[in-house]
């Protein structure tokens, strides 16, 4: 696994073929990029299209989302669109509700 302590910036399209943890914010320079992952643990997700195999988040915040299984939200879940990729899913936000906003 690759130990990133400290905030993680991007300033050009990256791929990680390896676990990463990030002690800090993944920060993207020019704007919000698209994110494609596994499985994402984070605590605050902003981001445009997010596709993702499973997802546990604080704050959950995209136009798009896309997962395989579950996407789980503990506070708050905000998004344009979400599409389970299999028959039977998990979709919750746990102390808060999902909105979906037109």
């Amino acid at each position: 696994m690759k130990i990133i302590k400290g905030d993680l910036i991007l300033k050009e399209n990256t791929t990680f073929n390896e676990d990463l943890k990030v002690e800090g914010n993944i920060i993207c320079e020019g704007g919000r990029w698209d994110l494609n992952c596994l499985n994402l643990n984070c605590w605050d997700l902003d981001c445009l299209d997010l596709n993702c195999k499973d997802l546990n988040c604080w704050d959950l915040n995209c136009r798009d989302l896309s997962f395989y299984a579950v996407a789980i939200a503990y506070h708050s879940f905000k998004c344009k669109s979400w599409k389970a990729k299999r028959e039977k899913y998990i979709i919750k936000c746990l102390d808060g509700k999902i909105e979906v906003e037109k």
